[in-house]
């Protein structure tokens, strides 16, 4: 697959503040990359470099191999901040304003407008618009000319469960029409349903960066539920290995690290004493891989 974005080692100082460090990756075409990290990882310091708004203290980047540092406009759409609109213009009226700004042809306003699915509403005020009609517009103006490429910092971020639902359905839409696309998010849940890799970011250091899949089955969850919880406690302390998630009660949740303990867990809980009344074992989910990360 063709690579778009190759980052190199892109460092980012603020004085004594280090926002960004070392982080390096490649975007190939057809890709769904989600960017995770608390508040304060760089996860918008990133997005905000690689579209030429901020100068990284040293590093590089390039896009589809061209001159480094250079941003092909037509070739990469963004939203990277809180959209704004002209409430008392309408849907194309305020396409045509984003178009000029652009140095846009007006006839790529039709398409864009198509393809999140608005253009009944092309007459429509945006005073009008939900939420997540708004969101589809802010896409739509990412999407003029376009670009093979589109950024997006939090395209779900106050939205209400059907606007979410909206977002995620047409980020998949424009991927399967051979659109890729770098998002960063908040909601792990969504980069799970809506992303093919994900990188997780903590103080400005890249934790772990690959396919999601590979990533959940990296290592395994076990939920159990025991009856003398101080005897388990005593077994987890002398296999550091495995490490408690979340505990309520008796019941814990379990982050399992090596291969062959997934497979023999329940015969040493019981070899130790351990009266277990239920087991489960599982994959990762996106949330426990981030915890797990965050937590190092």
């Amino acid at each position: 697959m063709q690579t778009l974005l190759s980052i190199n080692n892109l460092t980012k100082n603020y004085g004594a503040t280090v926002a960004l460090s070392n982080f390096t990756l490649e975007v190939k075409a057809g890709q769904v990359l989600g960017i995770l990290g608390p508040n304060g990882s760089g996860k918008t310091t990133l997005l905000s470099i690689i579209l030429g708004l901020r100068y990284p203290t040293f590093g590089e980047f390039k896009w589809f191999n061209l001159p480094s540092k250079q941003v092909p406009n037509t070739k990469v759409g963004a939203l990277v901040e809180v959209p704004t609109f002209y409430p008392y213009l309408s849907l194309y009226d305020n396409m045509r304003i984003s178009a000029l700004a652009k140095n846009i042809d007006y006839y790529e306003i039709f398409p864009a407008i198509e393809r999140v699915g608005l253009t009944p509403y092309l007459k429509a005020k945006v005073s009008t618009f939900s939420l997540g009609m708004k969101q589809r517009m802010a896409i739509a103006q990412a999407l003029l000319g376009k670009p093979d490429i589109i950024v997006l910092d939090e395209p779900t971020n106050g939205l209400d469960p059907e606007g979410i639902v909206e977002v995620r359905n047409l980020i998949k839409e424009l991927n399967a029409s051979g659109t890729t696309i770098i998002l960063a998010s908040h909601n792990l849940d969504e980069v799970q349903r809506t992303c093919s890799h994900v990188a997780i970011l903590k103080k400005g250091h890249l934790q772990a960066f690959g396919v999601v899949n590979d990533l959940l089955t990296s290592a395994k969850v076990a939920i159990v539920d025991v009856r003398n919880p101080d005897n388990l406690l005593e077994y987890l302390y002398v296999n550091p290995d495995i490490e408690v998630l979340e505990r309520t009660g008796n019941a814990f949740k379990l982050l399992v690290n090596k291969s062959e303990q997934q497979v023999s867990l329940i015969n040493d809980f019981q070899s130790h004493g351990i009266a277990v009344n239920s087991f489960e074992i599982r994959n990762l989910n996106l949330e426990e891989l981030f915890i797990k990360l965050i937590r190092k």
